[in-house]
């Protein structure tokens, strides 16, 4: 049971870190290209869906770790994690709103407006800092599992 467990930890590890990785290719769509940019925006949701797979047993337990928590820190981590999602929803959809290369290449066409183009422009600008509180937070996971991850060999 605790290797399953242990095994888990690891596989969301390497998903997140696969995760992170991808948000930083895609937001940058200067080094990019546009095309190149919503495409692999397209591709990023897969990560994404599966970073919240991996942790739905936190997802469905946050209202009861929100109410019975004794600390704000960890009352103010829960609803950091839904603002940070509620945030990604935004710049997903507000991405998909302004495509000029993807939507049009599947033969979606669409009139781009003005607002969507800066909500997506602010809600990804936004996201970034977001992004480094909410790995902040998580700070103490990410050094416990990366030890464990790579371990330092003991000299004899």
């Amino acid at each position: 049971m605790s290797d399953w467990k242990e095994n888990l930890q690891k596989t969301r590890y390497v998903m997140d870190v696969i995760l992170l990785i991808g948000f930083m290719i895609v937001s940058a769509p200067q080094a990019t290209g546009v095309p190149v940019h919503e495409w692999l925006s397209l591709l990023f949701i897969v990560p994404f869906v599966i970073h919240l797979l991996l942790h739905w047993d936190w997802i469905k337990k946050s209202l009861d770790i929100f109410l019975s928590a004794k600390s704000a820190k960890i009352r103010f981590n829960v609803i950091w994690s839904y603002l940070i999602y509620l945030m990604m929803l935004l710049v997903f959809v507000s991405g998909f709103l302004v495509s000029v290369a993807l939507l049009p290449a599947i033969s979606v066409g669409i009139n781009i407006q003005d607002f969507w183009s800066k909500i997506h422009h602010d809600s990804a600008t936004f996201i970034m800092p977001m992004l480094g509180v909410h790995l902040a937070l998580q700070w103490s996971w990410i050094v416990n599992i990366t030890k464990k991850m790579f371990p330092k060999e003991v000299k004899q």
